[in-house]
């Protein structure tokens, strides 16, 4: 005998009780995974609001991965183990798919940050600014000749950086700060990318203090008179450059044309 419908929930009713598509819990009742507590002979179906913690758990071991198949063998003998078994093949496929969302996040987050800051980048414009302690992830030394061995070290330090990381932002090349003093503005260093204070992965330290930012719009041939503005920079205003020199590219995911492109320069520097 039927209880009393005021206790009950029609498939309209129950599908929006728990925000799923009426059409998936028919689906779900024709192949046997998930029906109504009962059934008229007329054709009308209804649920109970017990079961919609059966409906919950359905739902989410479909999220994770598993098959409607898995899901009906359970169902045919449950039981604390036989769930247990069920998941445990799982659980590495959830921890895998919780940290790659994590990496996307920090990928999105360093993206839009470096937009933001390419919105404000005026071309030419030399700024002093204060920074935090920065780990840092070096790759094999480069001429700075951005020839084939270059690109080869390029490739292998990108790989490098994915295999840490999953995803990555775009890295930068980085020059000392006494070579741009004498005059030899292409003699670079290495490459450079930022490390995360979750991961204990990184080859130095860019340590706190004072630096200096300046901002270069169009082609790398305009990068000399950028460090040329930037070493006069300092000497009008008592300071001297040490440490390194980082570049780093700003907008590469909205850029269009190659005279768009912004690299953004950051060298430490200090009172003379």
């Amino acid at each position: 005998m039927m209880k009393n419908k005021k206790f009950l929930y029609t498939t309209g009713q129950f599908a929006k009780l728990n925000g799923i598509n009426k059409r998936t819990l028919h689906y779900y009742d024709e192949i046997g995974l998930f029906s109504p507590e009962f059934k008229e002979e007329n054709g009308y179906r209804y649920y109970t609001c017990f079961q919609t913690v059966q409906l919950e758990l359905i739902v989410t071991l479909r999220k994770i991965g598993l098959s409607i198949e898995e899901i009906i063998r359970y169902q045919h003998s449950p039981s604390g183990a036989s769930f247990t078994e069920l998941i445990a093949e799982k659980k590495q496929f959830i921890d895998k798919s919780i940290q790659e969302l994590l990496n996307t996040k920090t990928f999105l987050e360093q993206k839009s940050n470096k937009l933001s800051l390419s919105l404000t980048a005026k071309d030419g414009e030399i700024e002093i600014i204060t920074l935090p302690e920065q780990r840092i992830l070096l790759s094999n030394p480069i001429t700075g000749a951005y020839d084939d061995d270059d690109f080869a070290v390029a490739g292998e330090f990108s790989l490098h950086l994915k295999s840490i990381f999953g995803l990555y932002d775009n890295f930068g090349s980085r020059i000392l700060a006494n070579q741009i003093l004498n005059g030899n503005y292409h003699d670079y260093d290495c490459f450079f990318a930022y490390g995360r204070e979750d991961i204990e992965i990184y080859d130095t330290v860019r340590p706190a203090g004072t630096y200096l930012r300046s901002f270069c719009i169009g082609g790398w041939d305009k990068l000399e008179t950028v460090y040329r503005n930037l070493v006069e920079f300092a000497g009008k205003n008592q300071m001297e450059l040490f440490g390194y020199a980082y570049e780093e590219g700003l907008n590469e995911m909205s850029l269009q044309h190659r005279d768009d492109y912004i690299t953004m320069i950051t060298v430490g520097c200090k009172r003379g």
